[in-house]
């Protein structure tokens, strides 16, 4: 089954930009994957990079056989040794693109072909239903309407600036020079909880936006708030801070959004200090790489939570991998997307609506089950390869 085409679209929506590549074959099957530059910058980057890595590896080859395609890219390509985000998210996504094909020729789900799904639905925890809030009252009000909605979890961003259009703007310089920043986090995590109540599940991420000496001050503070998980609480490539703050919080720690293959997280693991692995299927080189780290994971006592900020295809392609791995523990997901003038749907069948009674039911049929909007996406070309 020879890869005849392979065609890159990098969407030019607001709320999210998402990459994403087809494969077509001469059996007429199509796969789809998505690199992570969904949000942030860098989606040109990404398009650009799997436009280079199909023209030179990937189209005329036979799809069946993902792992000598995965491997010449590793070995060939030069910096996917190592990769930074942008190339380890362009192999991530034409990875996740080639087992989608072999699933759809094979008429399985992805998850079948990976020890098929250990569970039916999935628990999962809402973000996003923040957006559109112009202040921290508003933060809260909206809270309360997404505990309303049926959502049973929630994750909020203590430290971010709300912009004036009622987006969240991540942390500057770790607010070095700001006396009042931990006490004032603080008590809006005290003043969200009040709000929700007890039994809703709370999720902080910090995106690395303090000092650790006040990180270790913000997590002593908030321990009596029963948190489920403090996100990515430094800079990511820090190691020698994880072991420095971690045996000063008592609240469990997440990370992994942006580590790339499984050597990415062998060092982070040997620290000792996770108890949340959060890989990106968009971002960690593909859905056979985020299923070794969960499965590396296991062994040392790890639960894993897909990190996923993404199109409808990526979060179609995180609750496969969530179906299958044995400590999955939630599972990250955006209900609100539409809610944002400008978004762009590109599926068919949009996952955010998926959720009922607090759950998110496994994917059901071929591949991911995901098919593009082609009157959508034909206005979002930005490469196409014969």
């Amino acid at each position: 089954m020879k890869i005849t085409s392979a065609t890159v679209y990098h969407v030019k929506g607001q709320g999210l930009t998402p990459v994403i590549v087809e494969l077509q074959t001469d059996a007429g099957i199509t796969g789809l994957g998505e690199a992570a530059p969904s949000f942030g910058c860098g989606g040109s980057g990404a398009a650009g990079m799997i436009r280079d890595l199909c023209e030179r590896f990937v189209v005329s080859r036979d799809a069946r056989r993902i792992n000598a395609i995965v491997a010449e890219m590793i070995d060939q390509a030069f910096w996917l040794r190592n990769p930074g985000g942008i190339a380890a998210s362009a192999l991530s996504a034409i990875e996740t693109a080639l087992w989608d094909i072999k699933a759809r020729s094979l008429d399985l789900p992805v998850y079948d072909l990976f020890g098929g799904r250990l569970r039916d639905n999935l628990d999962y925890y809402a973000n996003g239903w923040y957006f559109g809030a112009k202040s921290r009252a508003e933060v809260i009000s909206k809270a309360e309407a997404a505990v309303r909605d049926g959502h049973r979890g929630l994750k909020m961003y203590p430290l971010a600036r709300i912009r004036p259009n009622g987006t969240l703007r991540h942390p500057d310089n770790r607010f070095a020079d700001d006396r009042t920043v931990v006490k004032d986090a603080i008590a809006f995590v005290r003043d969200m909880r009040a709000a929700i109540g007890p039994d809703v599940l709370l999720m902080l991420d910090l995106a690395g936006g303090l000092s650790h000496s006040d990180t270790i001050l913000f997590c002593k503070g908030i321990e009596e708030y029963d948190i489920s998980f403090v996100e990515e609480i430094i800079d990511p490539g820090d190691l020698g801070a994880m072991r420095q703050i971690a045996p000063h919080i008592q609240i469990p720690i997440a990370t992994g959004e942006r580590h790339h293959l499984i050597n990415g997280f062998r060092d982070l693991l040997e620290t000792r200090s996770v108890g949340i692995l959060q890989p990106d299927i968009g971002n960690v080189g593909g859905f056979a790489e985020a299923f070794k780290v969960a499965a590396l994971g296991e062994a040392y006592g790890l639960k894993v939570q897909p990190h996923v900020c993404a199109s409808s295809l990526g979060a179609s392609v995180g609750a496969h991998l969530s179906a299958c791995i044995r400590n999955f523990y939630i599972q990250e997901h955006f209900p609100y997307w539409s809610t944002i003038p400008g978004y762009v749907e590109v599926a068919n069948e949009p996952f955010e609506t998926c959720a009922r009674n607090g759950v998110l039911p496994v994917p059901e049929g071929p591949g991911f089950g995901v098919t593009l909007n082609k009157v959508v996406m034909e206005k979002h070309v930005v490469a196409h390869l014969d």
